[in-house]
Order: C-alpha cells, then structure tokens, then sequence
C-alpha cells in the first residue's frame, strides 16, 4: 500500500509530488498532529494547520480538500507504518487474529486528542476521505486475511472486520478503553471457532 497521501492535487490530474510538495505535505500533516493536540477537531481548520506549518492556507488545500481529509491521512499513515503480522502458524485463530489488530486497535490509545479527531475525520462525507476510508479498511482486511489464513471460512474474516470496526467506533465514543477492542474481537472469533467446532462434518454425497 503505498504511503502517497491521496491529496486534492490527485483529484485534480496532479498525482505525482515534487520532493518540496512531498516536504509541505510532510509539514501540514505533522501541524496538524500538533494543533489538534492543542484545539481539538471542532476548533481546528485548515488555516490553522498551513500557518502552523509556515504555508499560505491556498497551499494547505491544494493538497488537502478538508480539515477531515487531513485528519484522515495522519490516521492512514499511522497505520501503514505498522509491522505486519506474523500469522504464526503454531499460534491460534483466535492468537493470529490478536496479533493482527494488536497494532490498529492501540494505534491511537497514547494520543487520546488525535483519537477523538480520527472518528469523526473517517466518517465524514468528503469524497476524498471516502477513498481513504475504502483504502484502510482493504489495509485492515488484508491484516485479517493474513491471521486467517486461505483455509479459513471467508465469514469469519468478515465477521472479525465487522466486529473490530463496531468495537472502534465505541471505544472511539469512549465506551471503552482501545485495549479492550481486541479482547472483544478475540471473544468472538473463539466464540466462532467454538461453534465450528460443535458442528457435525458434512455428509458425503454421491
């Protein structure tokens, strides 16, 4: 997956980055980081993050169309930078699948500020975040597909994704602790496998 933020210049037929445009992207993203620590989403704009990062707020939204699509992109790289999993095959589905979504479900738990930005960023309705979100959720999969493995039933990978996004979104509504969102996934996965296992073998036919 490539570290290339899906910037407005991609939208407008200029996908390919200079080093300096690579430099100022590098720069807005980095001020945002910091000035969302400092104001939070709802008082963060664009403006905001291109004087912080020593650019003219025209440069700020030639390479990002909003202040959820710049968000967005310092979730994705956050998670693109993550060590891939093993998928040990002496591990359990159930252990695969931790080591999986260890890293995405604890990538903002130190930045409690960057982590109440990131949900609303994701799910806002900006064209290019939707790229975006469409981008790590297929990062998220082939995680998913890794701990799985091709010999197990493509429902359970699914069920995983779903079950993962769905404990996200409620530790990102502070229902729970981001630690506490493999620990449900893995639940449910030995829940799964539980009742797999309880399941007569299918009967051979002619």
């Amino acid at each position: 997956m490539s570290d290339t933020p899906t910037t407005s210049r991609q939208r407008t037929g200029h996908p390919i980055l200079s080093e300096r445009q690579t430099a100022t992207v590098d720069a807005l993203v980095v001020a945002a980081e910091e000035a969302v620590r400092e104001l939070g989403y709802d008082e963060l704009t664009l403006r905001h993050v291109a004087a912080r990062a020593g650019v003219t707020h025209t440069t700020a939204y030639a390479y990002f169309s909003s202040k959820a699509h710049l968000l967005t992109e310092v979730f994705r790289r956050r998670l693109v930078a993550l060590p891939p999993p093993t998928a040990d095959p002496d591990l359990s589905l159930a252990e695969r699948v931790a080591e999986a979504l260890a890293g995405p479900s604890l990538l903002l738990a130190d930045d409690p500020a960057i982590a109440r930005a990131a949900l609303p960023a994701l799910l806002a309705s900006d064209p290019v975040v939707a790229r975006l979100r469409t981008e790590v959720g297929l990062y998220l999969a082939q995680r998913v597909g890794l701990a799985t493995g091709d010999d197990t039933d493509p429902a359970v990978s699914e069920t995983v994704l779903l079950v993962f996004s769905g404990a996200m979104l409620q530790a990102g509504m502070g229902y729970f602790n981001y630690d506490g969102v493999v620990r449900r996934v893995v639940r449910t996965v030995e829940m799964l496998t539980a009742e797999s296992a309880r399941r007569p073998p299918p009967v051979a036919t002619d």
